[in-house]
């Protein structure tokens, strides 16, 4: 971790917590992690590569060992919009709250806050952007982050921030 990065990934943060709909709450959890925590992330991923048998977890692993900084950005409650739209398979809202399926992300969602997300994510990524860091997206290093309990979130992705 390093001074340039640090802000980076603050103002990162704060551009994650406010992109939102007028008048919405953006339901988004925001992380910044220390290298202790990072470490025990990329631990993590390790372990699920020989878990899952899958090598890119391995790959990803080393690729945010490598990173200067990690932010972790999540969808961290179940709530609905309560539109009715059954856009996600459900007959309406109340039906999506019932149904729970956990095994590392929690679900259903409703579709509209998981778009919350992706809208937080790109605005995360503009301002990594504006400030010449490198940045990936990374649904896998998002899992390892849930699964030892880094995030509370239903939904979290990983972003690593490199300076090089």
């Amino acid at each position: 971790m390093d001074v340039e990065t640090d802000i980076v990934a603050k103002l990162m943060a704060i551009s994650a917590v406010n992109t939102k709909r007028k008048n919405m709450p953006t339901n988004l959890e925001v992380s910044i992690l220390d290298e202790a925590e990072k470490e025990i992330l990329v631990e993590e991923m390790f372990q699920m590569a020989e878990q899952y048998d899958d090598e890119i977890y391995s790959q990803m692993g080393e690729s945010i060992r490598d990173a200067n900084n990690l932010i972790l950005v999540g969808l961290d409650d179940d709530s609905t919009l309560g539109l009715n739209c059954q856009a996600c398979g459900f007959s309406g809202c109340e039906e999506l709250s019932i149904i729970e399926k956990k095994e590392i992300f929690e679900g259903p969602n409703c579709v509209f806050r998981t778009l919350d997300l992706g809208i937080a994510i790109g605005s995360v990524l503009r301002t990594a952007n504006i400030h010449n860091v490198k940045t990936e997206v990374m649904i896998k290093g998002g899992l390892a982050g849930k699964k030892i309990g880094l995030s509370i979130s239903r939904i979290v992705l990983a972003i690593p921030i490199y300076l090089k």
